[in-house]
């Protein structure tokens, strides 16, 4: 699915009002801008509020992200060797519902129909057999893309299980790190600079 001007125009809206809202309005100011964000919404379908909805989301996760490392970065002579081990993992905020769905999907073994938003190929309609779930992550055979692939669940639009049963492969997670490893190989070799 492309990105509409109506979408763009809601998801500006909502990051305004999630990323300034968090400072003192004019009380003026905030309902004029819920009434602009309440007609950009209106004027979207469901499938495109909840793209931006998602996008929002993640990029609010993006800001308190880089927020946090700014912090790191400017104040790392505070924190005490000991404390201080190179990374801070931010938090990633993503629909439990999703995630729950996922999670029964694995147990019971059956696929899921999900909408994904990809980092790289945009948004695109998947059927996936999950096999593993770790949080934010999870993981499983891309019938689109004819692998095992990691999802994050902050992407996924929307999902429900199809009713179809898998048998997962006994060594599906072996062959999978080696394709991992492969890829990252591969990367590697093509971004040296001779």
């Amino acid at each position: 699915m492309k990105w509409t001007n109506d979408m763009y125009q809601c998801l500006a809206l909502m990051m305004l009002t999630e990323v300034y809202g968090r400072t003192e309005w004019v009380k003026g100011e905030n309902d004029k801008i819920d009434l602009l964000l309440k007609a950009a919404k209106s004027r979207l379908s469901k499938d495109e509020l909840l793209i931006a909805e998602n996008r929002a989301s993640r990029m609010n996760d993006d800001y308190e992200n880089d927020l946090l490392m700014g912090l790191r970065d400017r104040y790392w002579r505070e924190f005490d060797d000991d404390y201080d081990d190179g990374y801070i993992r931010p938090t990633v905020n993503y629909n439990h519902e999703h995630y729950n769905i996922w999670s029964q999907a694995v147990r019971r073994k059956q696929s899921v129909r999900m909408k994904y938003d990809s980092s790289s190929s945009g948004v695109s309609e998947r059927v996936v057999n999950p096999y593993k779930t770790h949080s934010p992550y999870g993981e499983g055979y891309c019938h689109k893309r004819k692998e095992v692939r990691q999802f994050r669940f902050d992407r996924i639009i929307d999902i429900e299980m199809t009713g179809k049963k898998f048998e997962k492969p006994k060594n599906w997670e072996n062959e999978w790190r080696e394709s991992q490893m492969e890829r990252v190989r591969k990367e590697m070799d093509y971004d040296i600079d001779w």
